[in-house]
């Protein structure tokens, strides 16, 4: 029996907070290279934000949490 391989993509950013635009990209990106998963990985410290002010980590993450959940 052989196993198919499971194909993972992987989005990054700041999520602060998470907005449809990120999630339309998410579902793009899998529909175009025929991804199983697709997983939301929060920044934890956002480079192109260096000086600005953005909701702890763990708000971040819980936000993605709460947004993808559904999907």
């Amino acid at each position: 029996m052989v196993k198919k391989r499971r194909t993972l993509g992987i989005l990054g950013g700041t999520f602060d907070p998470i907005h449809y635009g990120h999630m339309v990209a998410a579902e793009c990106a899998r529909d175009a290279f025929d991804l199983d998963e697709v997983v939301f990985i929060p920044a934890a410290i956002p480079p192109h934000k260096l000086g600005q002010e953005i909701a702890d980590g763990r708000h971040r993450l819980h936000m993605v949490r709460m947004a993808v959940n559904s999907d």
